[in-house]
This record gives C-alpha cells, structure tokens and sequence, in this order.
C-alpha cells in the first residue's frame, strides 16, 4: 500500500540532514565528504569525536513500504561495501581511527526488513576486522524521528519557500503613480539620465522602476500576511540600508553602484530570511532602490 509521505530531491535531502547533524554535534563538529573527486567512500557526512558516519537516502516518493525496504536495503549494500573497500578512501580517512557507527539517514523508516538488513551488514562489516572499524561497531538506520524536533522544524522552514504572487501594476497604474509624484519621478530621471545616451531607454527605465517599485509595495504587503515574520526582518534590513545611505555610505559610481546597492541589499534578505524566493528578494530589492534614487537618499555620481 502506498500512503502519503513527503517527498524530498536527493540533495535536498543531503542539505537538509547536514542542517540537523550541525544543530545535533556543532557545526564545527561536522564535515562533509565531496564525492565528485575520486567518488565517495560510502559516506557523506562524519563527526569524527564521536566517530559515526553518515550516508543520507532519500527514495522517489511515492511507493509503498516494501519497495522502499528494497532500495533502502540495496543502499546499505552498496554504500557499506564502499566504506569496507580500503581502495575507496575511507581507510585513508579514518587511519588512527575506528568508527563505531555507520547510519543510513532516510526521511522514514517503516520496515523491520531494513534494521535485520542493517544487523546482518554490520556482523559482515565486523568479521572483516578492518582497522579503521570499531570491535563495536553498528550499521543504524535513522529517519525524521531520531533526529530532535525543535531543529526538524526549524530546518523544514527554511524548506519551505516564502513566494508571494507577485501581481504586476498595469501600464495605467505606473502613468498614476508617476502623474501624482511629479517631484519624485523627476528625481529618478535625473539620476538615471546619465546611464541612457536615448530619450526612448531612459524612459523605459523609468517605468521598469516605477513598476518594480510597485510590485515590491504589493510583495512586502504580502509578505506582512503570509511571514510575519520575515516581514519584519525585511523591513529592518531596508531601513538599515537607507539609514546607511542616509548618513553618506560610499560605493562604487555609475551603473556599478545601482547594481551593487540591489545586489547587496537582495544578498542580506537573503542570508536573514533564506527560505525567501530569489525572485521576490530581488523584487523587494529592486523596488527598495528604485523608492532610494526617487527620495534622493541614493546617489549614482
């Protein structure tokens, strides 16, 4: 029978359990094994003071409990034969070292076939007597239950992407809005002109900034509803940087210091609220210079 459980990407996946073991051991704690040079050794993760490994799983949802026993068994098989290969690396690695715990991350177990798998794999494993590999050494499998709920959750935010609609102004929106702030839309095009060597350009840019500043008005007052939030990490960013603006903060000139400012200012919405889409982060960011050049706190010369 195939029930409803939550699909994860691979990578993803991999991403994802990282966050939990760094919350679990420390981030300093934690390293990560590339496999793209020379391939992997069975393993993506270690914490090497408490000498356990991990590998993460995640099957293509959605299937039912015996198939993903199967792929999740066939996994252990592979995976552990890497790790016991000495020619794969993890010898290498783990010299001086014996590593009590090898444990396949899934993001739910729900078969007994997979722990006897796991047993008998780990009696094979330790018949072997390899020396990077504790007398006592196990094969675990562990999914979203062994892992602590407070950092599951918090984790699973950041999955989720905050992605308001973004409902773009119609071309008689941006000629009211331009026609009421007569004052500001001269101010923007006299910062702009010197970019534009065409009457046609410069005013083309004009509207893409009065429409991008429109649409990050709708978005921020979406977002005020949907996360509050990042609301109000948002806004505290926004109004940080116009305070810096405000006060002469110096940056490159021309198109490079308008691209800058957008870029900068995407870049600390987005390590403040990462789970935020790329694209309303830009929208934010684009609109939020646009209001800038219009209230002449950001100058381009």
């Amino acid at each position: 029978m195939i029930v409803d459980v939550e699909a994860w990407d691979g990578k993803e996946w991999e991403a994802h359990v990282l966050r939990l073991l760094q919350d679990q051991y420390g981030h300093e704690n934690v390293q990560k094994v590339p496999a793209k040079h020379k391939g992997d050794c069975g393993l993506d993760y270690f914490c090497l003071n408490r000498r356990v490994v991990y590998q993460c799983y995640a099957v293509d949802e959605p299937v039912g409990v015996a198939e993903r026993a199967t792929k999740q068994k066939s996994k252990i098989t592979t995976d552990i034969s890497k790790f016991c290969d000495v020619s794969k690396g993890a010898a290498e690695m783990f010299a001086g070292y014996q590593i009590k715990r090898w444990i396949l991350a899934v993001p739910l177990n729900d078969s007994k076939d997979v722990v006897q798998h796991a047993l008998k794999k780990t009696a094979d494993v330790i018949a072997k007597k390899l020396a990077y590999v504790d007398e006592g050494f196990q094969i675990l499998v562990h999914d979203k239950e062994d892992f602590d709920d407070a950092s599951w959750d918090r984790r699973v935010q950041l999955r989720n992407r905050i992605r308001p609609e973004i409902v773009g102004p119609t071309s008689e929106d941006v000629a009211e809005l331009a026609d009421g702030n007569r004052n500001l839309t001269e101010n923007l095009r006299r910062k702009l002109e010197p970019r534009f060597e065409h009457l046609g350009e410069l005013d083309e840019a004009i509207d893409d900034a009065l429409r991008v500043f429109m649409e990050s008005q709708i978005v921020v007052s979406q977002l005020r509803n949907m996360a509050p939030e990042a609301f109000e990490q948002v806004t505290r960013l926004v109004a940080e940087r116009l305070r810096r603006l405000r006060l002469g903060s110096k940056g490159g000139s021309g198109g490079d210091r308008l691209e800058a400012e957008i870029d900068a200012l995407k870049a600390s919405i987005l390590t403040s609220v990462p789970n935020l889409d790329h694209g309303t982060a830009e929208t934010i960011a684009f609109g939020s210079v646009s209001d800038w050049l219009m209230r002449c706190p950001l100058k381009l010369d």
